[in-house]
């Protein structure tokens, strides 16, 4: 299966397979990562969708098509479309996900959902439902650049697997929100981590300073003024070199830390625009707010 640091041709990756499987996390879990996704999207449509979506721009990300094939002829229809896909410049790649009769019939047993094609059958059905299905898509999963089997995998697993398939390169890397804030005021609830920069040295009793922001030079002058201050910024960083790669091992897509002062005004806004500078240095998406700088 070509991954998209073989080529830099836009790709399109087709997500289908049992249901029950992971497809809907599977669509979901690319969604974070960057890529453009629609579910449920008819095979004869995919030629006229790549063509609406162009002017948008979206066209040059991953995108994600989660196709429920439950038809046969729908098999042919989604070849026949690829192949026309190839000729817009696009690359392709099916994915099909797979998962054993037991642990589809315990999915849909605590999701209390019904199997699409059940058609309203009881549970005692639902065996003779799923090897049906399983009939009606051997054609397709023949032909799949790659089978994931996700019996014994969570959706955690899930998702860290299509990452490493989907964007080996790199492009799409976790999302990080810096949120500089002052604990006077409460912390911020999205916040997955705080730090506390309290410790530092406090501009707001210097009468020359008090009146300005950690967004002036002055104010970040003053606040790195000191080997703790130095100290601290080495050393958080290296923490967060080491956490984040391991956030995105588990499938973390998004990262919101909370960068805490008295006030939110000085050090703490002074602290995540060092952090900033730091973080899009290595790749990273990153995203600066100051929710208490005025108050």
């Amino acid at each position: 299966m070509k991954t998209r640091t073989e080529s830099n041709k836009p790709h399109i990756a087709v997500i289908t397979g049992l249901s029950g499987a992971g497809k809907s996390i599977a669509i979901n879990s690319i969604e974070d990562f960057g890529g453009f996704c629609v579910d449920n999207l008819p095979p004869a449509l995919i030629t006229r969708f790549l063509k609406l979506i162009k002017p948008s721009g979206y066209s040059h990300k991953l995108i994600a098509l989660g196709i429920d094939l439950r038809a046969g002829e729908f098999i042919e229809s989604l070849f026949k479309n690829l192949k026309k896909t190839e000729k817009m410049g696009y690359e392709s790649s099916i994915i099909f996900l797979s998962a054993d009769e037991k642990t589809i019939i315990r999915r849909y047993s605590e999701s209390r959902r019904r199997h699409p094609l059940s058609a309203g059958t009881h549970k005692e059905n639902l065996s003779e439902t799923i090897k049906k299905e399983a009939e009606t898509l051997e054609p397709l999963r023949a032909k799949a650049d790659m089978i994931i089997d996700t019996s014994e995998l969570s959706p955690w697993d899930l998702k860290s697997r299509l990452r490493e398939i989907l964007f080996k390169d790199g492009a799409e890397k976790m999302a990080v929100n810096l949120i500089a804030f002052g604990f006077k005021y409460g912390l911020p609830e999205s916040a997955d981590m705080i730090i506390d920069t309290r410790f530092l040295p406090n501009p707001h009793y210097n009468e020359k300073l008090s009146a300005l922001d950690g967004t002036d030079k002055e104010i970040k002058e003053y606040v790195f003024s000191s080997k703790e201050s130095l100290h601290f910024l080495k050393k958080y960083k290296a923490l967060l070199e080491f956490l984040i790669p391991n956030y995105i091992k588990e499938g973390k897509a998004y990262l919101n830390i909370g960068v805490g002062c008295t006030g939110g005004r000085h050090r703490s806004v002074a602290v995540t625009e060092k952090l900033e500078i730091f973080l899009k240095e290595k790749g990273y998406s990153v995203f600066s707010t100051f929710n208490d700088i005025d108050k």
